[in-house]
């Protein structure tokens, strides 16, 4: 089975560990692996490298930094395309996305037979003007599936009208770099809260800040990984709530070194609210918290209580009253602490990057098994059988 994946974020081996799940676990499946050049993740600019499993081919963006306004340079995808020949392309974009219209174009032309799977991340019904409306439907019709990252994302799919299959294979987490922290409890240590994540509008810091003020009375420190445009608001509610000097910001931070500090926090709050353009699509903190054995506490927002499930405390999105109970419950109660992460280390099995490839492979066979046997032929092959039906009627008609 030979699979072009073509995704603008799965640039380094840590960020592409859907892929490398997929070649470690299925070793018939001949993978190769199309992204940018650079992109922006996690507020760094991260240049895009080799892997040590499968070809990767970087093509250069043009006309935007936006997620869904740039095009790919298409010469690399049109030499994958001859090269590999692949039996499955899976497009890591929105349907409405100008490089998933582009993706379907230099298919439609090259190998019109390839099937396609989409993988899709948004949850917010939105109504796209011209053009974006006519690519996403002309992506429903052609794409053969699609594959979400949580329930929220299907309902938003069929609300839409797309019909085909749409299973929801998660993301994952690398349970090797996200080791379980050391039991180790000391009384007269404060405890850290830790918000892990971008810290932009719609993130809920304000109803952080919110229920961290009214929780003076207990010993604990903050610990916030990462950073972006709400810092300052964020330093500066903390200041004028008398917590600023419980706070410690690490900024933006390379992906590689965020299992370390999951180490020093015993609660991850993640509160985020909906707005216009956000509503959790999944979280994947909650998962790498999880695994690193630390209890998390989440908003009702989007997918976060899917993701949950029972290894956490969910608190209304918004509502900085409840936030505050349950990280007073939380901070409180040392058993309580103990329960979650066990039930998180058990949980979180379900999202290791070994589940998410088998999920993933059994999607691209259900797939492949509904297309007709001569539609999987190389297009060098069908332009032979084409020639030489040509030949055959010049024969026949000759004698």
């Amino acid at each position: 089975m030979r699979v072009l994946r073509i995704a603008h974020s799965s640039l380094t081996p840590e960020l592409r560990q859907r892929e490398r799940a997929l070649a470690r676990c299925h070793p018939e499946v001949q993978l190769e692996v199309i992204t940018t050049e650079r992109w922006r993740e996690a507020e760094m600019d991260v240049d895009a490298t080799p892997d040590d499993l499968f070809p990767v081919r970087t093509a250069r963006r043009y006309f935007s930094k936006q997620i869904n306004l740039f095009v790919y340079d298409p010469r690399p995808i049109i030499r994958a395309l001859r090269e590999h020949q692949p039996h499955l392309i899976d497009m890591g974009h929105e349907p409405y996305s100008v490089a998933a219209a582009e993706i379907l174009t230099l298919r439609n032309w090259l190998a019109p037979h390839v099937p396609v799977v989409m993988q899709v991340n948004q949850n917010i019904h939105h109504k796209y003007p011209p053009p974006f409306c006519w690519f996403e439907q002309r992506a429903f019709r052609q794409v053969s599936a699609a594959y979400a990252c949580s329930e929220t994302v299907v309902e938003v799919l069929r609300a839409k009208g797309f019909r085909k299959s749409a299973p929801v294979i998660p993301f994952g987490v690398d349970t090797s770099a996200f080791l379980p922290k050391p039991v180790n409890h000391d009384p007269n240590k404060p405890l850290t809260i830790g918000y892990v994540g971008r810290m932009l509008p719609g993130k809920g810091l304000d109803v952080l800040g919110q229920a961290l003020a009214k929780l003076k009375d207990l010993n604990w420190r903050l610990l916030v990984v990462g950073d972006g445009s709400e810092r300052a608001a964020f330093e500066s509610q903390l200041a004028t709530g008398g917590i600023l000097d419980r706070a410690e910001f690490t900024g933006a931070i390379h992906f590689g070194q965020v299992p370390q500090y999951f180490h020093k926090l015993d609660v991850m709050v993640i509160p985020t609210i909906t707005t216009k353009r956000i509503r959790e699509q999944f979280g994947r903190v909650i998962i790498e918290a999880m695994a690193s054995r630390v209890p998390v506490i989440g908003s009702t927002c989007g997918a976060i209580p899917e993701v949950i499930g029972d290894a956490g405390l969910a608190f209304p999105e918004g509502n900085a009253e409840k936030l505050e109970e349950a990280l007073r419950q939380v901070l409180s109660d040392q058993q309580l602490r103990e329960r979650l992460a066990v039930a998180g280390l058990e949980r979180v099995k379900q999202y290791s990057w070994d589940r998410v490839a088998e999920r993933t492979h059994d999607l691209y066979c259900q797939v492949l098994s509904k297309q007709p046997e001569t539609e999987l032929l190389p297009k060098i092959d069908e332009w032979q059988i084409k020639v030489g039906r040509r030949n055959q009627r010049e024969t026949n008609a000759a004698t």
